[in-house]
């Protein structure tokens, strides 16, 4: 009643009332928390806080993480959850030792930076250095930029510890350097992407909408390896990409070199501009995009002011495009209002291009902290302005604005959603509502969007109002299902689209057979862009998986390559059958696409990146977003000194569970046929000659045979009977082989070991995580259990021991063969004495 805003009648309230105090009397603490939960009554849940003792026992402290966990992942309200979240932390710094790794979690939810930051300097403080350095990974992982920014800005007002080398580490990981390294190196190490399947696709490309998609899947594939073979060894094949085509070539470098920051302007020079823009500035615009995603979430000083300056003096739609998105990407969840307004210029240029990647990049800057100047200024332009292009950029950037606000972005989108007359806003509306509760789970949200399905005239409203389910109940695939189930045979063609990809965001990396199951009769569906989104949303939940975890994923690859390369199919069709295939094998096989982070929670670079994604169905470039959204599957251990140890993990199960696909044939193999033999006229006499004699021979020897057996009947000799028989037997056997048959070759031994082992950084997919053990348990003590991945930091046991550390690998940063720098130097002056010879 108490969400309703309903008040309870007088006797009841007095019936809880003595039902509390009788629990709290019998220290039934948790059920009287419970209730408050159920109740949604934050007195009932203080009052059973305060009623515990001061020294707080074992059960005291479960009691406390159990009400964390269940406020932190529960349905509730935004202001609720906070207050409830400060209560409890309250209470809980006073137990002998409470977990700070779940504390600092609850910090980032409740946006103090401040708490975080002081709970680092009081554990570095203490000598629990390590345990520090696993928070601040943790908070890299999990919180946005501007949360980073201050935290590092508390800092610098606090005195500076005793330990100032731990700090400088702290330092280090909070401002990326140490994720973007790590992840580098896996990256680099297991790269595993198939290139014969990249051929193979491209002989199957005819136009120039597949041939600009496998741009775009080459540069998923290879999403981090820094390996752009592919792009070398096809120079001329990618040359013949024009206008928006060669934008996203170069683009789709900076998806390859994510994470090299350091040489990210020496990998993309030769394609940004110098003096002047070569022609229409595709290409530079490309670059700056590139730029913008090789710093992908990690937009330091030096990055976003050459963006900046990028943006200044960029003279076309093309580049300024380029450039806001990069920007954009960059800095994303900084807040930056300098970052802001420098973009908000570009929009007020009132070009359609650039004024949709502006709409976009303002959102990405203020994702997460939409305020009312911004809304107004947004609303008032999409209102304003005549270009469709802006005015959808807008919608994506507000929704991006809107991640996470919950009750705070009510106000924006009732006034959205009450434009009656204006189909654009509505759409806004529903995007902000879907991202303001993003993984909540909330019923009320969910029916809300059902009835803009079922009400509103709109195409694009219904589209993204059943999208938008997958978006709040990501978090329960299940629920998701019994929502979404019904609208995948909707006469609608906007509405299957969207269950589809609803189901593909709320399963996404799960390899759901039930999911799977409603969406694979949509790849037989009259619409192109239906069938175009069932096998996006297929890709998406089966990315990651093999067939012990999900059987029909390789039923699904051959049915990709069988959709690029059938003639007839609609050309969107085989554009997100490419696609599709980038999603499979994102980051050289050793990624997934997941919308929430290690600790459960919706995760904003996530959300955002498959919001960007969606706006694919309006511009190509925009498919690159999902980038964002993509987790290494990695478990990479390091050492108090940040760097990795040589050590051995055990994982129960058989090795070819979680092996990597087997990898496509190529074609050369198979138009490989048996060449038969020739028989010449004479040789074939001969061997009729030889099977005529052996004829002879075999009706000879069966005539004794019978001879022999009639005798030994009559002589009752059982014996010699049986020996002729047998006799017989041999020869007819011998008889039976059959002369040059060729001999099957032994297929490979499979490996049938219960458990096999894996090297530190490991390769660990999602399904495999809570099968992982370190071989040795005396060697490294970690931070925190292995099944959560990512980076762990551990403690070195025993000291003494001489500790081994894995060698770096290095990653490709040479130049692009078609530039002039890479033309072959001439070798040295030498001699040769001919006299020898």
């Amino acid at each position: 009643m108490s969400q309703q805003g309903i008040a309870a009648p007088q006797q009841l309230r007095e019936l809880v009332d003595k039902i509390v105090a009788r629990n709290l009397d019998n220290r039934e603490i948790w059920y009287v928390i419970s209730l408050g939960f159920e109740t949604t009554n934050l007195p009932m849940i203080e009052k059973a806080i305060s009623a515990m003792p001061a020294e707080l026992n074992v059960k005291n402290q479960t009691t406390l993480v159990e009400t964390l966990n269940r406020v932190v992942n529960g349905a509730f309200d935004r202001s609720f959850r906070f207050k409830v979240i400060n209560t409890v932390i309250k209470t809980y710094l006073k137990c002998p030792s409470p977990d700070m790794s779940k504390i600092c979690e609850c910090y980032v939810l409740t946006d103090n930076a401040e708490s975080a930051a002081d709970t680092i300097t009081d554990l570095i403080s203490r000598n629990l250095s390590t345990r520090s350095y696993q928070i601040a990974f943790d908070l890299y992982e999990t919180a946005s930029q501007g949360f980073l920014d201050r935290v590092l800005r508390r800092f610098e007002q606090q005195e500076q510890p005793a330990d100032a080398k731990s700090m400088e580490k702290v330092h280090s990981i909070l401002k990326g350097h140490e994720t973007v390294k790590a992840y580098l190196d896996f990256y680099v190490r297991h790269n595993h992407t198939d290139s014969v399947l990249m051929e193979e696709i491209k002989e199957n490309i005819r136009t120039a909408s597949a041939h600009n998609a496998l741009l775009i899947s080459n540069g998923l594939m290879q999403y981090g390896t820094t390996c752009d073979d592919f792009l070398r060894n096809n120079l001329s094949w990618v040359s013949k990409a024009t206008n928006w085509n060669k934008f996203n070539a170069v683009a789709s470098l900076g998806l390859i070199h994510h994470g090299q920051e350091a040489s990210a302007m020496k990998v993309l020079d030769p394609y940004l501009p110098k003096e002047s823009v070569e022609g229409f500035g595709f290409k530079e615009g490309g670059a700056m995009l590139a730029y913008g995603l090789i710093h992908a979430k990690h937009g330091d000083a030096t990055a976003m002011s050459t963006l900046a300056q990028w943006l200044k003096t960029a003279e076309n739609e093309p580049v300024r495009h380029g450039a806001c998105l990069g920007f954009g990407i960059a800095g994303l969840g900084s807040s930056s209002v300098s970052g802001y307004e420098k973009i908000r210029e570009v929009l007020q240029r009132d070009e359609a291009v650039s004024g949709e990647s502006a709409g976009i990049a303002m959102g990405l800057i203020m994702a997460g902290n939409l305020n009312q100047e911004v809304f107004n200024e947004l609303k008032q332009y999409t209102v304003d302005t005549q270009h469709d292009k802006t005015q959808r950029g807008i919608r994506t950037g507000l929704a991006c604005a809107s991640f996470g606000l919950q009750g705070d972005a009510e106000p924006y989108i009732t006034e959205a959603i009450g434009a009656k007359s204006n189909p654009m806003l509505r759409s806004t509306g529903i995007c902000m509502l879907s991202m303001a509760y993003a993984g909540t789970g909330s019923p009320d949200v969910v029916r809300r969007l059902l009835e803009k399905v079922a009400t509103d005239p709109n195409l694009d409203v219904k589209r993204y109002a059943t999208i938008g389910i997958g978006f709040v109940l990501s978090k329960d695939p299940n629920t998701c299902l019994s929502y979404v189930s019904m609208l995948t045979e909707h006469f609608n063609g906007h509405v299957r689209y969207g269950a589809a990809m609803a189901l593909g965001i709320a399963c996404a990396g799960t390899g759901n057979m039930e999911a799977i199951g409603l969406i694979e009769p949509m790849i037989s569906d009259k619409e192109g862009f239906v069938r175009k989104g069932a096998l996006l949303s297929l890709s998406l939940i089966m990315c990651q998986q093999t067939d012990y975890t999900c059987p029909k994923v390789n039923g699904f690859r051959k049915q990709l390559l069988k959709k690029i390369g059938e003639k007839n199919e609609d050309s969107l069709v085989k554009f997100g059958a490419i696609i599709a295939q980038g999603l499979l094998d994102i980051g050289g096989q050793n990624a997934a696409v997941s919308l929430h982070n290690s600790d459960g929670q919706p995760d904003m670079g996530s959300m955002v990146g498959m919001m960007c994604f969606l706006h694919g169905w309006f511009w190509h470039s925009m498919h690159f977003f999902i980038a964002l959204a993509a987790k290494p599957s990695c478990l990479v251990m390091v050492n108090e000194n940040l760097k990795i140890p040589v050590l051995d993990y055990v994982c129960h199960a058989n090795s070819q569970k979680f092996a990597y696909p087997p990898r496509a044939e190529s074609k050369k193999d198979k138009d490989i046929k048996k060449v038969e033999t020739v028989v010449l006229s004479i040789t074939g006499k001969k061997n009729a000659l030889k099977k005529a004699a052996a004829a002879e021979e075999k009706k000879r020897r069966e005539a004794a045979a019978a001879a022999a057996l009639h005798a030994a009947a009559q002589s009752s000799s059982s014996a010699s009977g049986g020996a002729a028989a047998g006799a017989a037997g041999e020869d007819e056997k011998m008889e039976v082989d059959q002369q040059g048959k060729p001999k099957k070759e032994k297929a490979p031994e499979k490996d049938t070991k219960p458990i096999h082992r894996l090297c530190n950084p490991a390769r660990v997919i999602p399904a495999q995580r809570n099968l992982i053990t370190i071989s040795d348990p005396r060697s490294y003590s970690p931070m925190k259990p292995l099944y959560k991945g990512g980076i762990i930091v551990s403690d070195r046991i025993d000291k003494e021991r001489e500790e081994k550390l894995v060698s770096e690998v290095v990653a490709q940063v040479s130049l692009p063969a078609s530039s002039s720098n890479a033309e072959l130097k001439p070798p040295q002056p030498f001699e040769i004495n001919l006299t020898d010879y």
